[in-house]
């Protein structure tokens, strides 16, 4: 897939200035942003996705949101202040979450679909219909 196909699905990324992976299907956004890049976190519906054991198998935030905090991100920080570590934003669509982007390494990077990872993006830009927005940027504490 091109930057063209992306930008089709992405059109706040149209004249920007990112990069693109090759594609991988070994993960999705969630397993992404949490640094597991060899499964597909969601609830279990069935064979090849992984969930952890002990909380419910909704995509409610406040599961995710709590998933998110036992892997070290404490800190909630405003969406619009560039986080100082380590971060997770969990986009929604009223209480269900729809994806996930990463802060690191002084970027926001995400996974798009099935395909791509896209490095150098704004938060605004993977606001689609299908995302919904940022509803929570959670941060690891400042080392």
């Amino acid at each position: 897939m091109a930057k063209s196909d992306v930008e089709q699905d992405f059109p706040a990324l149209i004249g920007k200035d990112y990069d693109l992976s090759d594609e991988d299907f070994n993960n999705n956004c969630l397993g992404f942003a949490l640094g597991d890049l060899n499964n597909w976190w969601e609830p279990p519906m069935g064979q090849g996705q992984y969930w952890p054991p002990g909380f419910p198998e909704d995509i409610k935030v406040g599961t995710v949101e709590a998933i998110i905090r036992v892997h070290g991100f404490t800190v909630e920080v405003g969406k619009e202040n560039s986080p100082e570590a380590e971060a997770i934003a969990i986009y929604a669509i009223g209480d269900e979450w729809t994806h996930f982007a990463k802060f690191s390494e002084g970027a926001w990077k995400s996974k798009l679909g099935e395909g791509h990872d896209a490095s150098r993006v704004n938060l605004d830009d993977l606001t689609i219909d299908m995302y919904g927005e940022v509803v929570k940027v959670l941060s690891r504490p400042k080392q």
